[in-house]
């Protein structure tokens, strides 16, 4: 028995599995927005704090998603909006108040202003809540300059190999600004390109790819109502019917040729809004809830293997119960 115990492979770890969807295939990742702070639409925990990640790791989740901005003291700290006023009991911009004035600020309900125990979490603080095995999507809110710091925060708490790291570039000028800072970064990252189709499509694909080798692209599916919807009655709501160039055929090649995890994020997002556009075609966590067929169920077939989501603990469950999940 020792001798075959000697000659087992170590368990291979999520992140290994996370950067090979090639030596994987089938298995979908589940990243939760902002940590797992919301319960069948309503707000439990505060949004980008310590407890949302945590719960995020309890239920199950492989990656956590948490945005960041800097104190004028350089202090990077975990929070969406670039002012405290939604999310704390304080006001002003992040960039104007010193990390010490935040320490004991306390996290509120957005829409109630009722205090939660939890106050706003430094990098460093979320970092070490992700436990052994938990990934982390950092989306840059202050530029592509903050990648190098970042990077050694993960380093010095010792989640390197955890770290994923996003943003909305543009145009290839951005992405080989991306890559020379990462040239020069002496810490591991790991950068997920933001990809829209209606501006990028597949030759920005193409492009990113070449310049960034990324192991994970997130694609937005920008469809707008009644785009080419003919007799359509998907179409003219605004749900896309074949998840459009990003997730196409064609996407899918280059996909598998690179090695590659095509990311959705199923957010819902009213394209009614002024200078809004959708995430993904229609085919949103607020449909999912209805027919998880035809939103988780549709990507997945269309290519996806990593799904952001508002709604962690029902994606995880219809996963399982569809046979994506052990």
């Amino acid at each position: 028995m020792n001798g075959e115990r000697a000659l087992q492979k170590p368990a291979t770890s999520l992140a290994e599995r996370f950067r090979n969807p090639n030596g994987n295939p089938g298995e979908v990742f589940v990243m939760a927005h902002r940590g797992a702070f919301l319960d069948e639409g309503r707000v439990i925990l505060p949004e980008n704090s310590v407890p949302a990640i945590e719960r995020a790791r309890r239920i199950g989740c492989d990656l956590v998603e948490i945005d960041v901005q800097f104190t004028s003291d350089g202090t990077a700290i975990v929070m969406h909006d670039p002012t405290l006023d939604r999310t704390t009991a304080a006001r002003g911009e992040v960039a104007s108040c010193r990390h010490s004035d935040l320490r004991e600020v306390p996290l509120v309900h957005p829409e109630t202003r009722q205090e939660f125990a939890a106050r706003v979490p430094t990098l460093e603080e979320a970092f070490l809540a992700l436990g052994d095995e938990m990934l982390v999507n950092v989306e840059l809110k202050t530029g592509i300059e903050a990648i190098p710091e970042i990077a050694r925060i993960a380093a010095d708490t010792g989640v390197s190999g955890q770290l994923t790291v996003k943003s909305n570039l543009g145009d290839a000028t951005r992405f080989e600004r991306v890559a020379e800072i990462i040239s020069r970064t002496p810490h591991p990252v790991d950068f997920i390109p933001v990809l829209i189709d209606s501006r990028d499509g597949l030759e920005g694909m193409r492009t990113a790819c070449e310049i960034l080798s990324p192991n994970c692209v997130e694609c937005i599916v920008d469809y707008g109502f009644g785009k080419d919807a003919g007799y359509n009655l998907l179409a003219r709501r605004g749900m896309t019917i074949d998840g459009g160039p990003l997730f196409s055929q064609e996407a899918r090649r280059i996909a598998a040729e690179r090695n590659l995890r095509l990311f959705v994020n199923t957010l819902f997002v009213n394209p009614h809004i002024p200078g809004h556009h959708q995430w993904n075609g229609g085919r949103s966590c607020e449909l999912g809830r209805i027919a998880p067929d035809s939103v988780y169920g549709f990507w997945i077939a269309h290519g996806a293997s990593v799904i952001q989501t508002d709604d962690a603990p029902f994606v995880l469950d219809w996963l399982k119960a569809s046979g994506f999940r052990g």
